[in-house]
């Protein structure tokens, strides 16, 4: 049984108190693997990101990662391969909530459906050159990025 609202239940009981919110991202290539889809965030935070979000309790990575392409990109995709983690990061939200986000990173191959952002998390969205992509929100996924661009293996962060 997935628990969409289990975060912000949680939320009610311990207020802003740093608890653990597992992550996803996704890299999805253009047909040349030079670009990588971006969205243009818009649920308070500000910049680019890659495409992901948490994971429902009840869900696995997998799934998380599936949903928020559909959710914010309007497509399906497939998980090609688990990528990379990282387990140390720790963010405050606009809201003031804090949290440690463990970070699965996917790379996903578009399967069906057309890009469509969301109009709410997602303002837009983006096939970005990986050398002149903007700067990311995320640090994760600033990373990500840049390792993409060394042609760093991925694997354990930290």
């Amino acid at each position: 049984m997935v628990m969409e609202n289990y975060f912000k239940d949680l939320r009610g009981k311990i207020g802003h108190d740093e608890i653990i919110m597992p992550g996803v991202a996704g890299i999805l290539f253009d047909e040349t693997r030079t670009k990588v889809l971006l969205e243009k965030r818009g649920d308070g935070e500000i910049g680019w990101s890659l495409v992901g979000g948490m994971q429902n309790l009840g869900e696995s990575a997998m799934t998380s990662l599936q949903r928020e392409f559909k959710e914010e990109a309007g497509i399906d995709v497939e998980i090609a391969a688990l990528v990379g983690v990282d387990t140390n990061f720790h963010h405050v939200f606009p809201s003031g909530d804090k949290a440690q986000i463990p970070m699965f990173l996917f790379e996903v191959t578009h399967v069906g459906g057309e890009l469509q952002a969301d109009g709410d998390e997602t303002l837009a969205l983006e096939f970005v050159p990986l050398a002149s992509h903007p700067k990311m929100y995320n640090v994760q996924h600033q990373l990500a990025i840049d390792q993409l661009i060394a042609e760093v293996p991925y694997g354990w962060y930290n």
